[in-house]
């Protein structure tokens, strides 16, 4: 919502600025005494005009031709994302995706360790792969930085889970158990948040088709 206030508020200066140069162009004709000046503000219009309009209305028609695309690939992070024996994506019942938070009892058996590092593997494994497929086409075809950005932390903190279970291995002691719990928690909030996300994305698409 900030974000979407502080666009409108540079829309409006922009085009106030356009409009007090267009207005001294008419009522004073200053920019005919000053070459200069006169080119650096035609070329501050035309940057003003295809930043706030060319660029926007191009974005909007690009976004909406590759819309089924674009669901086609919100839809497999969606099911990355989701736990896929607790989920009926179909039919909008998703559950998250989630990591086993180990006590300090588990934490403290190498087997489990070893079992949590398998499973951060699979799971970056998982959002990497799909990442990889559709970073490209969903940078170019509408407004999905977010999405992304997030699935890429996601990944950056399955690693960290990774080398806290790996520290906790060679150092068992509590401090190293409560950071891996510390990361694991993120993680999973963070998956949570995810499928919130890329659930309002596809139902705004299906309400926009």
């Amino acid at each position: 919502m900030r974000k979407h206030g502080k666009s409108i508020a540079v829309a409006i200066g922009a085009f106030a600025l356009v409009a007090v140069i267009l207005w001294l162009d008419i009522s004073t004709g200053v920019w005919s005494e000053v070459v200069i000046l006169s080119g650096l503000a035609a070329g501050l219009v035309t940057f003003i005009l295809t930043v706030m309009v060319l660029d926007r209305v191009v974005a909007r028609s690009t976004a909406r031709r590759w819309a089924p695309v674009t669901r086609l690939a919100l839809s497999e992070f969606l099911h990355a994302a989701a736990d896929d024996e607790h989920s009926e994506i179909s039919r909008g019942h998703i559950v998250p995706r989630r990591l086993p938070v180990l006590s300090d009892a588990d934490a403290a058996h190498p087997e489990s360790l070893h079992a949590v590092r398998e499973l951060v593997v699979d799971e970056r494994t998982r959002l990497t792969d799909t990442l990889s497929r559709w970073t490209g086409f969903l940078a170019s075809s509408g407004d999905n930085e977010t999405v992304l950005i997030h699935i890429a932390d996601i990944a950056l903190n399955l690693d960290r889970i990774r080398d806290a279970a790996v520290e906790a291995e060679h150092s068992p002691a509590p401090a190293q158990f409560a950071a891996l719990r510390t990361h694991t928690e993120s993680v999973n909030a963070s998956l949570g948040a995810l499928t919130d996300e890329l659930r309002s994305r596809l139902a705004q698409a299906d309400l926009a088709r």
